[in-house]
């Protein structure tokens, strides 16, 4: 029987080393991703030895991420699905790929189907293309940046450290009141994590800078890495009234952070038309499969 416990700050160098090997570039396969949604997912884990685990989310019904580490399939499956059965659930995987039920298929034959959730496929672009903004296809991306970089001219690109953290949560709930947090279940739920991002940030080793412009915050984001050529950024907020200041910690943020790696990954859009017409906007390399897969029948 699998043995859900809260997922703490106390596992993440157990939990970490397991999730770092995976092949999954999705976001939610990293350690401080887990953390700051657990609020809003009611996320547990279960240890599989000492090299496996498999997380469990108990908002809107159980349901469970893709096992990682090492394990037996059959046997890790089996045990899942027993554990929806305990708790009176349907048995659903979240964020799978194929690849994971292909896997499935060879040891359960015909036993699972699966759903395309396109609303929370991830955006993933290469990591030079968002450092450097080259070619036709980001002109306006840089016409942004020079209208900021005209309106902002002593502005400063800075890290998040424990001298300027207070100021930029202080911006963070600024822009929630400012924008309607409370007035959107995405944004809420969005807030509840970015609130435990600030709160846990040093022990979660998150990177984080914020663009500062006549001693305002205008601007930050945060984030971490998923695998070693895979970066994600959890968080980013700017404010809409100021013109290119997302254009701006976006660019600053892969210069300072994102530099050793292949790909940046920027999560996904929840399926809101606004926020996928912006990631589209920064043409993604790809897309990440997101799979729900339940039970035949």
């Amino acid at each position: 029987m699998l043995e859900f416990t809260e997922v703490t700050l106390r596992d993440k160098d157990r939990l970490s080393a397991i999730l770092q090997n995976e092949k999954h570039r999705g976001c939610e396969y990293t350690f401080g991703n887990i953390v700051i949604w657990k609020g809003v997912y009611e996320t547990k884990v279960a240890f599989i030895k000492e090299r496996g685990a498999v997380i469990r989310h108990g908002s809107h019904g159980a349901g469970y991420l893709f096992p990682v580490g090492e394990y037996n399939l059959r046997d890790v499956i089996t045990a899942m699905m027993e554990d929806a059965a305990r708790v009176g659930e349907e048995f659903r995987i979240f964020g799978a790929d194929m690849s994971d039920f292909e896997m499935l298929q060879e040891e359960f034959f015909g036993k699972f189907r699966y759903k395309q959730e396109r609303d929370y496929a991830e955006y993933v672009y290469l990591s030079e293309n968002l450092r450097e903004l080259k070619g036709r296809k980001y002109h306006q991306k840089r016409n942004h940046i020079s209208r900021f970089l005209q309106n902002n001219p002593n502005h400063e690109f800075k890290i998040i450290d424990r001298d300027s953290i207070a100021k930029v949560r202080a911006m963070n709930d600024e822009w929630c009141a400012l924008y309607g947090c409370s007035e959107n279940d995405n944004m809420s739920d969005e807030q509840c994590a970015t609130q435990r991002a600030f709160e846990n940030f040093f022990e979660l080793g998150f990177d984080g800078g914020f663009i500062e412009s006549e001693g305002r915050v205008v601007a930050y984001s945060m984030g971490e890495p998923i695998t070693g050529d895979t970066y994600c950024v959890h968080i980013e907020k700017a404010f809409h009234e100021i013109q290119g200041s997302y254009a701006m910690i976006n660019r600053e943020f892969a210069r300072r952070f994102c530099e050793g790696y292949t790909y940046i990954n920027r999560e996904d859009d929840v399926g809101e038309e606004g926020l996928r017409k912006a990631k589209l906007s920064y043409h993604p390399e790809f897309l990440t499969e997101k799979l729900t897969v339940t039970i035949n029948g």
